[in-house]
């Protein structure tokens, strides 16, 4: 037996939707071609699972992806003292002063 479970359509959105009836539509027609004949209902039922499978496969990989990039760590800031002059935003004298005595 078949151990996929049916992925419910309303996990996706619109523009999903589409996506897993154009999937359906090309597997049908593969079918088609293959065969030389109309698939029955228990065929299109495992095409509209494996269309579904492989729009959900698709939509779990761009999201692992956007949170491996969202959880990237921000740049480091530079030090004060390797700043260009076009880089400095605000400049404190009394530190440079503090600083800058021998």
């Amino acid at each position: 037996m078949n151990d996929k479970k049916m992925i419910s359509i309303d996990q996706f959105n619109l523009s999903e939707r589409v996506a897993v009836e154009e999937a359906f539509k090309g597997l049908m027609e593969k079918y088609r071609q293959r065969t030389g004949k109309e698939p029955d209902a228990k065929k299109e039922k495992e095409f509209t699972a494996e269309a579904r499978q492989q729009i959900m496969t698709a939509k779990l990989v761009k999201e692992k992806a956007l949170a491996d990039k969202a959880k990237k760590t921000p740049t480091r800031r530079k030090k004060p003292e390797s700043l260009k002059e076009s880089e400095v935003s605000d400049f404190n004298w009394k530190a440079s002063v503090i600083k800058g005595r021998r």
